[in-house]
């Protein structure tokens, strides 16, 4: 026998308390049936909605009469039979809302009073009430989930974008550094700093290939090295460098996880073993010739496409900065005396006619070394080139940043000073550059006294090619020679002309390199 119900007001009460508990409405559709059998002491009790059962309490399984349950629902009757107690009476009412039902409840013996069918009302109504409430949560709930997924999305990529914006900051402080001529070194250091900074690895290494062996690299730059690594890093096979090591051999971006892949060599310069790795090759004019990586200790680091697509552009920065440096470097060997590292002839004759051709102010010096034969013939052409390095260098140091000195050759030097106008301007240049090349100098352990002549001459409108201003300079500074050397005297036209005619015949190579 069921259970003897209670008092209406406490069936509905304990209902609102039961119904409550749910979350979803599959639950409280199949709690509503369960209170509603016990409130009623019914066999039978069974929620329809949209024509179709959803929740049912009291028939055998497999055994529910959907028939007699829609007829019931739908009011069509009021009995239903049910396996194994035959027809018994039956009661149904529909409940408003979002979601719209009917509870039906069914028992053997007698019919349903008219509070009991009061009770199913309020339970029906109490059911309503409930589903709209829980599918109003729901909702709420969607809605809530979409705008936190939303706020979460719009928060990935306002991260993104400060992402991208940082890479683009550092991607351009580094261009700006390359394009003003920085010192390599401190264009690579920036480069691993700023990884570091946007990627937050511990450990950030930059790798070149070895100048005389290219199965080998060396570390050329880093940050967070063992605090007890000596700067002097030896060179190692490609072969036993990790993930560094398998970038350059493939060209590729390489990621390598776990303790076991970390290479000996970078545990030994880091102080720990690396649980995540990724490398970048170096390029320098398309040849692979290095590797830029990242390490973290970090168990859970895992690196997504974005982070490679950012080592990627960091690495191939370097490559920008090692393939510009060495164009430059190209470039100065071409346009520079080997020896010294003034300007070479061509490059000298090239910008003197520049300046003749915007009719410009210029002062040419030819500077020639008075006892350079002595020092070459007694220790040698090894002496000799040392002492030509030291007197340019004395040469350079009494002159601007604007003006050029070259070595024409052998032992003769010039020396255009631009925007030089007066005889007395280019003397005195000239006299403070014979006080420094007069001083001794020391060469092979022996002391010597070398000095120079200098011829000055000054650009004047019947003058258009660099190789008459630099002849009329050359005549200036054989006078010198003949009168007795270490001096300097400035180019007239009162010189005679049998000098004039030694002193272009002895320097024809010049003029000819000078209108080539």
């Amino acid at each position: 026998m069921a259970e003897e119900p209670g008092p209406p007001n406490f069936q509905l009460l304990e209902l609102l308390a039961v119904m409550s508990s749910y979350s979803d409405e599959d639950s409280a559709m199949g709690g509503a049936v369960e209170q509603a059998a016990q409130a009623l002491a019914a066999e039978v009790a069974a929620i329809v909605v949209d024509g179709r059962v959803t929740a049912c309490i009291g028939f055998p399984a497999n055994a529910v009469v959907d028939a007699d349950l829609l007829a019931v629902a739908r009011h069509e009757r009021d009995t239903m039979e049910v396996p194994g107690m035959g027809c018994c009476p039956a009661v149904s009412v529909e409940w408003s809302g979002s979601r719209r039902g009917q509870l039906v409840v069914a028992r053997a013996g007698e019919g349903f009073s008219v509070e009991e069918r009061s009770v199913v009302r309020g339970m029906a109504r109490l059911l309503g009430l409930t589903l709209t409430m829980l599918r109003t949560l729901q909702a709420e709930h969607t809605m809530r989930e979409r705008s936190e997924r939303e706020a979460a999305e719009k928060a990935r990529l306002l991260d993104s974008l400060r992402q991208r914006q940082r890479l683009l900051e550092h991607l351009f402080d580094i261009q700006r550094a390359i394009s003003r001529r920085r010192p390599l070194a401190q264009i690579l250091d920036m480069i691993t700093s700023a990884a570091q900074d946007l990627l937050g690895d511990e450990v950030v290494g930059l790798w070149l290939c070895d100048a005389r062996d290219t199965t080998r690299a060396k570390l050329v730059s880093a940050v967070g090295l063992h605090a007890d690594i000596d700067r002097q890093v030896p060179v190692v096979p490609l072969a036993d460098a990790g993930a560094t090591g398998v970038a350059m051999l493939t060209d590729d971006v390489v990621v390598r996880s776990g303790y076991a892949d970390t290479s000996q060599v970078i545990t030994d310069l880091t102080g720990g073993k690396l649980c995540e790795s990724m490398a970048a090759p170096v390029h320098d004019s398309g040849t692979v010739t290095g590797s830029l990586l990242v390490g973290s200790y970090r168990p859970d680091r895992t690196y997504t496409p974005s982070d490679a697509q950012t080592l990627r552009a960091f690495a191939e920065h370097v490559s920008l900065a090692l393939t510009d440096a060495n164009t430059v470097d190209r470039m100065y060997q071409a346009f520079r005396d080997s020896l010294t590292g003034l300007a070479s002839r061509g490059l000298f004759l090239d910008l003197l006619r520049e300046r003749l051709r915007a009719a410009e102010h210029v002062a040419l010096l030819f500077v020639d070394l008075d006892r350079f034969k002595v020092v070459n013939d007694t220790l040698g052409h090894a002496a000799g080139d040392s002492l030509l390095v030291v007197m340019a260098n004395r040469l350079k140091s009494q002159i601007r940043d604007t003006d050029i000195a070259a070595r024409l050759g052998g032992d003769e030097f010039a020396v255009m000073l631009p925007g030089l106008a007066t005889t007395r301007e280019a003397a005195g240049v000239a006299q403070r550059i014979l006080r420094v090349l007069g001083e001794p100098v020391v060469i092979a352990g022996r002391e010597f006294l070398v000095g120079a002549s200098i011829g000055i001459a000054l650009n004047a409108p019947d003058v258009s090619d660099p190789a008459d201003l630099i002849r009329r300079a050359d005549i200036a500074m054989y006078q010198v020679k003949r009168n007795g050397r270490s001096g300097y005297r400035l180019f007239s036209e009162d010189i005679q002309p049998a000098l004039t005619e030694t002193t272009i015949e002895a320097r024809t190579p010049i003029e000819q390199d000078a209108r080539s």
